[in-house]
């Protein structure tokens, strides 16, 4: 690790881009250089990638929350980014259910939220962060620090399309690197169970769950997770 370390953060679908900056605005992580990719201004994934790869970014630390986690390790499999670890909070392996895997959202719930998110975007997405705290300890506090950006209403529906096009199942997981993944057990967006089909694939794999916790763990306990991340990158 150097001694100004890199680090790249991806945030969840519909939050503000730069929001899992906070993480490492502490004074452990100093002299960290820490930056955000904005996904959300791009029409598309490919779109997306070509641009990330244009960019020759080096990060040695890359951090994805949810979509963001699911876009990171898309991004280190293509080998666009080789960091040397990679951080996931409660990312979907496979975001709506089939034959190949049970516990994940069912097709009615992703169509009748996909279809109040283009009648009544504001409420849907209010709804969206009371299901982000659902079952967490500080569930109020979280609902209430959450800062959903519901600005790019055409694009916010196509990433929320392409978390139901795409499946890790798709992906070669033999180059991931170190990876640790964070997920609460009482998360309501992502079941808990789908983090194990990480684990089954990424040899050098952490997995830490967090009890009395929903979709997210860094929001829920910062402290814990601080330490945790910190313990990781003593590894390197």
């Amino acid at each position: 690790m150097s001694k100004k370390a890199t680090c790249l953060c991806l945030t969840g679908w519909g939050q503000r881009f730069d929001s899992l900056e906070f993480v490492f605005k502490e004074s452990n992580f100093d002299p960290f250089f820490v930056s955000s990719i904005d996904y959300s201004g791009f029409s598309d994934v490919e779109k997306f990638f070509t641009d990330i790869k244009s960019q020759n970014l080096n990060p040695e630390i890359v951090i994805g929350w949810s979509l963001g986690g699911q876009l990171a390790i898309r991004l280190v499999e293509k080998k666009i980014l080789n960091p040397k670890l990679l951080i996931l909070i409660a990312p979907p392996f496979q975001m709506v259910k089939s034959e190949k895997i049970a516990a994940a959202m069912s097709q009615k719930t992703f169509s009748e939220f996909r279809a109040n998110l283009i009648k009544a975007a504001n409420q849907a997405m209010r709804q969206f962060s009371i299901l982000i705290s659902m079952n967490d300890q500080n569930a109020r506090e979280i609902a209430h620090t959450l800062d959903v950006n519901d600005k790019n209403l055409f694009n916010l529906i196509n990433w929320f399309d392409e978390l139901k096009r795409f499946s890790c199942f798709d992906l070669d997981f033999s180059q991931i690197p170190r990876t640790l993944l964070f997920q609460g057990v009482g998360d309501m967006i992502i079941h808990p169970s789908q983090a194990d089909y990480f684990k089954e694939r990424i040899k050098n794999f952490r997995l830490e769950v967090f009890k009395n916790c929903g979709h997210a763990p860094h929001l829920s306990d910062i402290e814990k997770t601080r330490k945790i991340i910190l313990e990781e990158i003593s590894k390197l």
